[in-house]
């Protein structure tokens, strides 16, 4: 098999150093070569609307993940769905979320007038059991995020399988967001399984990470046909939400899995860089499953992550995730992680003003 590696694109039109995003879990190889020429010849039909129906992103979609065409919803981005899933079924009751998770889905369950239940993490992990519990207690959406963000754990096989036959018992709506799926090493257990049949779960899945398409904001949702359809009466009030690059792209990014695969690689390879530079630093970060890795600073994460931007190097400050005192790190290239690991040293420094040399 002829061998290709992923090519990182930075940014080449300043004089000034260019900034490591290291703060948005993007991809650092960029895209596949043919998304970027599939979106490129879009260019010259932009003057005509893009199909509102996604005919052709729908049949791609469902055939990669084996589900038939009534089974799959597109949006621009997972944020999207996550709302018109909000807005599909607020009339049903009440929606309950983890603690320290995505908050796009509080976010969007709250805008549309939802109450919202948050159950603690179990030691920085998904605790199915109280999940399972407040199905039974009649909550009518639950959203999960697997592998989750942003902790980068995994729910293990029988942990996914017991949420998705409690959703099924007691008649609640099941969202797996599996975002950063494709990161995932064997041990991955997808609820997609369940998502082909019944309607008590949906799964969603996103061209923004892996696959290297952030910018043109697609995402997917794999569920039963009732739910599909009523994501999509939400969708026809507001017509052609996913544009004509991004459709052309997205389904050209699932025909190249080759380059997929060699992103999944170098990111794993990138992963394990950083985490043995956080070892030397004798920084605590917790296993992931991920393209970040979430690392602990209790009582200085704040400042460490202010020194590191004033050095160009952008992370997330945790906090607002609900984890205080964490960071969570992208996985960027090779040299962009070393280069992070030797600032991440210099932020650390009982000096203020020492610095690493650009």
């Amino acid at each position: 098999m002829r061998t290709r590696t992923p090519t990182a694109h930075p940014v080449t039109d300043s004089a000034l150093p260019a900034p490591l995003l290291l703060h948005r879990s993007e991809n650092p190889w960029g895209a596949s070569p043919r998304a970027v020429e599939a979106a490129r010849a879009e260019l010259l039909r932009v003057h005509r609307y893009p199909d509102p129906r996604y005919t052709a992103l729908v049949d791609a979609l469902s055939t990669h993940h084996r589900v038939t065409a009534d089974r799959v919803a597109v949006g621009n981005g997972v944020d999207e769905i996550i709302m018109m899933l909000a807005l599909a079924l607020r009339g049903t009751g009440r929606a309950v979320v983890t603690e320290a998770t995505y908050q796009g889905y509080p976010k969007s369950l709250e805008a549309v007038g939802l109450r919202v239940t948050h159950v603690p993490l179990d030691r920085h992990r998904v605790d199915p059991a109280a999940l399972v519990e407040e199905m039974r207690k009649g909550a009518a959406l639950v959203f999960v995020c697997n592998p989750h963000n942003p902790t980068g754990s995994l729910l293990d096989a029988d942990a996914v399988r017991s949420l998705c036959e409690a959703a099924r018992a007691t008649g609640s709506h099941l969202v797996f967001d599996e975002a950063y799926a494709e990161y995932a090493d064997d041990s991955f257990t997808s609820a997609l399984p369940w998502a082909r049949e019944g309607g008590a779960v949906s799964v969603l899945r996103t061209f923004s990470k892996a696959y290297g398409l952030a910018s043109l904001r697609v995402g997917a949702l794999i569920g039963g046909p009732d739910v599909v359809s009523r994501v999509g009466t939400v969708q026809d009030a507001m017509p052609y939400h996913v544009n004509r690059l991004a459709q052309a792209a997205a389904r050209a990014a699932l025909e190249d899995q080759e380059f997929l695969e060699l992103t999944r690689v170098s990111t794993a390879t990138a992963r394990t860089t950083l985490c043995s530079g956080l070892d030397r630093l004798g920084v605590t970060y917790l296993p992931s499953q991920t393209n970040f890795v979430t690392a602990h600073l209790p009582g200085s994460a704040p400042a460490v992550t202010r020194r590191l931007l004033a050095d160009g190097i952008h992370v997330r400050d945790a906090a607002d995730m609900g984890m205080p005192g964490w960071m969570r790190i992208s996985v960027g290239t090779p040299s962009e992680v070393l280069t992070l690991v030797r600032r991440l040293e210099a932020a650390l420094a009982p000096a203020a003003g020492q610095r690493t040399p650009r």
